[in-house]
């Protein structure tokens, strides 16, 4: 059945874009902070990329489960909730005393964050008809990739001239004002389901995840072959297995698995996985070889991956028309070639040290994550009925954040194989850096083939 639209939408889509853009810019806003974060808290560079590393952690391993609270409790209540909830941890971030106290607030942020994503696209997708989700989702995922590539030009300013801590604070009165919008709002929503939890299935999901992305993410420092390792890949495997197991026997299961039963949507979760697996890890480590190879400072480094973020800025727009005329596969397609050829560029220019021809490289790869990740988030969320949304958005994010996961423990793992003597020293290298980013290269590269085969030619209708 076709949803109306509600008057109110634009306001939704505009406080919905501000929570996202929260969530967003913490993943990349700590990126030219983290030395100095480092230098305060007196802690080892291992534990400080768990700053980065925790966060991104959570919000794969728990999104899934975010989501079905929301259809739970009511997607307006859970936004709510996990807004204020965020706002109190990213300022309990900003006045950690030491390492460990940094990342167990990091870990609160994620939870909040988790509460919150869904709901808030969700109710987005909610409020708009078919014709118009693509272009509500292009501002709605578009402004927070603007936001996630500007985190390393904020995080730049904010540490330079005020402190890291700021980084966090900044979020406090952000959360605020969306949450007492939300209230003010009242967006619309399907009745709150109300049939039995299944716990069974989220406490296998919330360990099994979490275990095997630990080890994967940790098997390039403590060895593939290290006891531990082993025992959380197998550990974290087996878990998943049995939750598969229980989620397929459950009547009201935490996540419904046959929406993988529909091609489009499984094409859209991969699609957005693998798209962030390589994005995220090329965006860190070239904040990092910005100031340790080239020498920028925490300023210019920032400005320098601007190129990153303004064509996102130009081309959301376009990536949302785009879906809403011609479906999800040409705009994704289309989207997957200019970033493989754009990852291909900055790693030549990466090898070179030249930063002309890695801007040009960031150009063609801001430009070209839209139009994957716009359509393909829209279409998947426009699969299912508003009674499932947010535990379909929770998957695709779910997908997303699994995705920048893996990549960011692939291209470390490249650089610690490839980096030379100087990587042992925790010491970025020219070539362990440029092998990182023709890795992403040949990642994004699958997408070209991934695209034409699962997505679909039209828009997508509820199931």
């Amino acid at each position: 059945m076709t949803e109306s639209a509600d008057p109110r939408r634009w306001w939704i889509l505009f406080i919905m874009t501000g929570s996202l853009s929260m969530i967003f810019i913490d993943t990349t806003i700590v990126t030219v902070a983290l030395p100095s974060m480092q230098h305060a808290l007196g802690v080892t560079q291992s534990m400080i990329d768990w700053v980065v590393i925790v966060y991104i952690l959570v919000l794969a391993s728990l999104m899934a489960l975010g989501g079905h609270l929301g259809d739970r409790l009511g997607k307006p209540r859970a936004f709510v909730a996990g807004t204020i909830a965020f706002g109190i941890a990213s300022i309990l971030c900003g006045l950690a005393w030491d390492g460990t106290s940094l990342i167990v607030f990091r870990i609160l942020q994620g939870m909040a964050a988790v509460i919150m994503q869904p709901a808030s696209s969700a109710l987005v997708i909610g409020a708009f008809p078919p014709g118009e989700r693509g272009r509500a989702m292009a501002a709605y995922a578009g402004t927070a990739l603007l936001f996630m590539t500007v985190g390393p030009v904020v995080g730049g300013l904010i540490t330079e001239y005020l402190s890291w801590r700021y980084c966090f604070f900044v979020n406090g009165p952000v959360s605020i004002a969306v949450a007492v919008a939300a209230i003010l709002l009242r967006p619309r929503d399907a009745s709150p389901a109300r049939e039995r939890f299944d716990w069974w299935g989220a406490l296998l999901l919330v360990t099994g995840l979490p275990a095997l992305i630990l080890g994967i993410k940790q098997g390039g420092e403590w060895g593939w072959n290290a006891p531990l390792t082993i025992g959380l890949l197998a550990g974290g495997g087996i878990l998943l297995a049995i939750f598969i197991r229980v989620e397929l026997a459950s009547r009201h299961p935490v996540v419904q698995l046959g929406l993988f039963r529909d091609r489009g949507f499984l094409g859209d979760a991969l699609m957005l996985m693998i798209t962030q697996s390589a994005v995220t890890g090329v965006t860190i480590y070239l904040g990092l070889y910005l100031q340790d190879i080239l020498g920028f400072s925490p300023v210019r480094a920032g400005a320098a991956l601007m190129p990153l973020m303004i064509p996102v800025l130009v081309v959301m727009y376009f990536a949302g028309r785009a879906y809403d005329r011609r479906g999800v596969r040409l705009p994704a397609t289309f989207g997957a070639v200019v970033v493989t050829a754009g990852l291909a560029l900055l790693a030549v220019g990466t090898s070179a040290e030249t930063y002309w021809i890695m801007m040009l490289g960031m150009i063609a790869i801001g430009s070209g994550v839209p139009f994957i990740q716009v359509p393909s988030n829209t279409d998947g969320m426009s699969r299912v009925g508003a009674e499932r949304r947010g535990m379909a958005s929770g998957v695709l994010q779910t997908f997303r954040q699994t995705g920048s996961v893996v990549g960011l423990a692939l291209l470390a793992a490249v650089i610690a194989a490839t980096g030379g003597p100087e990587t042992a020293n925790d010491v970025l290298t020219v070539s362990g850096t440029t092998n990182a980013v023709w890795t992403a290269t040949i990642i994004t590269a699958t997408l070209v083939l991934i695209a034409p085969l699962t997505l679909s030619n039209t828009p997508g209708r509820e199931l």
